[in-house]
Order: C-alpha cells, then sequence, then structure tokens
C-alpha cells in the first residue's frame, strides 16, 4: 500500500489524514482516478469542498485523476457536505466527492465518496476503488481526446434551499418572523445557512460566516465550545441559535436563554416537528441507532409513532430508514436525516423542521424542550479489545444484572428497561469499548456504567456525562 494511503484513516464514511503526509495531490490524483474508473464509469463526478485552506490544492489533484480518466467534472465549490449526494441525484451524475474534514482540526482533511444512488459507498464499493489504486491497468489514462472536462454549477446552493423550502409552512414562518442566531464556525455553512434563514421568514444574525477564514475555536459543535454563541443568542434576544459544524451536516441549538440544549435533541426536536405535521398519520417511522436516546421513542409514543433501531454508523441508520419508508431518522450527534430533501445528514433540514415546528407551537423553544422528558447520559471508554467485548458480553447475559432487561444483541449487548438502558460495544475505529448508559439522573445511569463495568472487570480509561 502507498505510505500515504497508509497513514490515513480508511473506512465507508471517508479517507481522512493530515494535509501533506497523508492526504497530499498525488493520493488524491490517484483517488480520482480510482473512483472514476471504478464508481463513475466514465459519467460525470459531481466535485464539493468545505472552507480548509488545503481544499482547492487537494480539489485541483482529485479534479485532474478524473479527467485524466475520462470523467466530467462538476464542481460545485464550497458547498455543504448534503449538497454533494443532493446534485448526484438531481444531475444524474456516476459519483460524487466532498473534501471536508468534518469538525477535524485544521491540519487534516479528507474526502467522502458517494455513490450514483447519492449515498456514501458500501464496503464492497471502496475495496474496488482500493484495489485499482494498488494496481492501476496500463490503460488507466485516456488520450487528450477523450479527457473529461470541469465546469462549474453555480445553482446548487440555491437548488439545496429550494429542495429545504418545500418541506416547511413558508407563510406561517415568514408570519413568525423569529429571530435566529447561526454560527457556521466560518465553514461550508456560511455559504447557505444565513439566505437559506432569509428565505424561511428569519430575522437572521450570522456569525462566523467567513469561509475565507481559520475556524474562530475547535469547531466540533459541543457545550464547551459554543458559549460564546450562547452568550450571544441571549443577549440580543434571539428566539433560538443554530451552531453548524464545518461541513453542516450536523446541528447543534442553543434555546433563547441561552443555554447548550444538547445535540442529542436536534433529532428529537425534528422528529416531533415530522410526527405532529398534519399531513402524517399514525404508523409513522423514525430510525436512529442503539446509542441514541430514549427521548425519541417518548415523542414518537406521543404520536403513535414506531422506532427502528439499528447498529451504530450512519449506513445502518440508512438501510433501515429506507426498509421502512421513514419520515425521519439520524442519530444523537446532531445529523439528522430529512429524506424529502437529501438521503444523508443534513443540518440545513434540520434548521428548517425546527423552526417549523417552533412557528407552529407558538411556544419559546424551551417550553417545547420542557414537554419532551429528560435523561441523563452517561459515556465510558474502556480498555476491552473485541475479542474481550465478546466474552464480556456472554458473562453479563448469565448475570442477575439482565434480570427484568429486554436484550438487544445486534451490535454488541444493550439492556433496556421501561425508563433507562445500558450498552456495551466495542469501539469501531480504536481497541476499546463503549459503555453508555441513560436513566432518569446523573447518578442513576454512572451507577449502571459502573454495576457493568465492575461485573466484566474492565479498566476505565475515559469517563463523562452528557
Amino acid at each position: 500500500m502507498r505510505s500515504d494511503l497508509a497513514s490515513c484513516v480508511v473506512s465507508v464514511s471517508g479517507i481522512r489524514g493530515i494535509v501533506g503526509p497523508a492526504m497530499n495531490p498525488s493520493l488524491m490524483c490517484a483517488l480520482g482516478a480510482a473512483v472514476g474508473r471504478r464508481l463513475a464509469k466514465g459519467k460525470g463526478v459531481v466535485l464539493g469542498r468545505d472552507s480548509r485552506d488545503s481544499g482547492p490544492l487537494l480539489a485541483d489533484a482529485l479534479a485532474s485523476g478524473l479527467r485524466g480518466v475520462g470523467c466530467e467534472v462538476i464542481d460545485l465549490g464550497i458547498v455543504p457536505t448534503p449538497t454533494v449526494p443532493l446534485m448526484v441525484r438531481r444531475l444524474r451524475a456516476g459519483a460524487g466527492v466532498q473534501i471536508s474534514a468534518s469538525h477535524n482540526p485544521e491540519p487534516w482533511n479528507a474526502l467522502k465518496i458517494y455513490t450514483r444512488r447519492g449515498r456514501n459507498v458500501d464496503g464492497d464499493e471502496l475495496e474496488q476503488v482500493l484495489a485499482l489504486m494498488a494496481s492501476p491497468p496500463a490503460d488507466l489514462w485516456v488520450g487528450h481526446q477523450a479527457l473529461g472536462q470541469r465546469r462549474d454549477q453555480p445553482d446548487a446552493i440555491a437548488l439545496h434551499c429550494r429542495a429545504v423550502l418545500d418541506t416547511v409552512d413558508l407563510a406561517r414562518l415568514h408570519k413568525r418572523r423569529l429571530r435566529v442566531v447561526v454560527d457556521s464556525v466560518n465553514g461550508a455553512g456560511a455559504v447557505i445557512a444565513p439566505q437559506l434563514l432569509e428565505q424561511l421568514g428569519c430575522e437572521v444574525i450570522p456569525i462566523y460566516d467567513r469561509p475565507d477564514r481559520p475556524f474562530p475555536r475547535d469547531p466540533e459543535p459541543t457545550a464547551a465550545n459554543v458559549t460564546e454563541t450562547g452568550a450571544m443568542v441571549k443577549a440580543l434576544g434571539a428566539d433560538l441559535g443554530f451552531v453548524q459544524d464545518p461541513d453542516a451536516d450536523r446541528l447543534a441549538i442553543i434555546d433563547e436563554r441561552g443555554r447548550y440544549i444538547g445535540e442529542e435533541y436536534t433529532l428529537v426536536l425534528c422528529a416531533a416537528a415530522r410526527f405532529s405535521a398534519a399531513d402524517v398519520g399514525p404508523d409513522a417511522v423514525a430510525v436512529t441507532n442503539l446509542s441514541t436516546s430514549r427521548m425519541l421513542e417518548d415523542v414518537a409514543a406521543r404520536h403513535g409513532a414506531q422506532v427502528i433501531r439499528t447498529r451504530v454508523g450512519e449506513a445502518h441508520v440508512l438501510d433501515a430508514m429506507q426498509a421502512s419508508q421513514a419520515l425521519i431518522g439520524g442519530e444523537g450527534n446532531g445529523g439528522v436525516v430529512d429524506p424529502r430533501v437529501v438521503f444523508c445528514r443534513d443540518s440545513q433540514a434540520a434548521m428548517a423542521l425546527v423552526l417549523d415546528y417552533c412557528a407552529r407551537r407558538e411556544k419559546p423553544l424551551s417550553h417545547l424542550l420542557a414537554e419532551i422528558p429528560s435523561y441523563a447520559m452517561h459515556k465510558e471508554k474502556v480498555g476491552l479489545d473485541r475479542a474481550a467485548v465478546a466474552a464480556a458480553i456472554a458473562q453479563v447475559l448469565e448475570s442477575p444484572l439482565v434480570q427484568g432487561a429486554v436484550i438487544d444483541v445486534q451490535d454488541g449487548l444493550k439492556l433496556i428497561w421501561p425508563d433507562s438502558w445500558l450498552h456495551l460495544r466495542a469501539s469501531g475505529t480504536e481497541p476499546a469499548a463503549r459503555i453508555i448508559s441513560e436513566a432518569p439522573s446523573a447518578a442513576a445511569a454512572r451507577k449502571l456504567a459502573g454495576q457493568l463495568r465492575g461485573l466484566i472487570k474492565a479498566p476505565l480509561l475515559k469517563a463523562g456525562h452528557h
């Protein structure tokens, strides 16, 4: 394997690494050629990027690889990650690529690859791309008459906005005129969020809306990183605040009191919005993973809706959404999928759902949140590898801890009680395991995790609460 590729973290959700030793023009050109030959098969490829300084260089190299194997490159420039699969479907392109390392620090960049279906590559498709890179055919490159062209697609943001606007009651939103602070962390969201929110009838106060500037802080939208934004929401008397990550697929929310409500609530609020819409009947479905808060079940139960739980990972959620024709899906990290807009996480679609819900209910966001039963979540990382996790699960299943619990073993072990749950699973990214618990109080959640850890005698590496 090439040394630069060996330095990258490679998975179906992206190929990521530090710019220079890992993510460099040589690797991007080779990846472009492999994606063009294996996935696009000569058809056009949609290309987007986030606002990182390394983006233009890597995009040019990737485009050269694509054009060199005869693919037209449809260049969107700086766009949110979900704009790429949306345009792949809209243009019936052969594939899509987004250059973005999401919330990783500035020295990093990454490549996300989408198939003609507008979905992330699966394991087999990724293997085909990597295999071609490992042993490229003698006829990989085309002659001068067959080179692909590169063209701009300037209407991508407008088309994304239109897809979002079609999901809400615009007249009601314009009448309500909510005041919104939007913090795009100088990322790709800056090119769409302020104008989308204006079109949604909001009075918009954009901050960190300069994609030509560096990230103003650690770009992951966590409570510790958005205190300044929260203070601004309160000081300006805004109805709510939205915080995007650098590629604008995840959304964190701040209520009118300036309080960061936690990314678990993003999906829950969006589900409440969808389930309570006038055109939605009973038997509606939401899909999420096993480690997401049980608030979703509480909201679904009110509307006669059903929640389907999957293994952790966006691909598993999307597969189950397709199979069940779900109205809404996502994970507890602020990633929401509204299939009416695009079949991947999209903070733009999530903002519209939350605003539509606030306008329909005519209540402050904090009041809407108070209607949802709240839980405390506790997360631990413990020193168990995959084999040790399997042995630990067998041990737990023989113990009194499982009494009275519903048992789910599709992704490690999850024990579910009426108002709490406990989940043990092997990490997908490191030789460790995760213990996640949720209960009505932080003390109860911590106690559950501690009981499990004590039973399996796992060394604690890291602990935290939500």
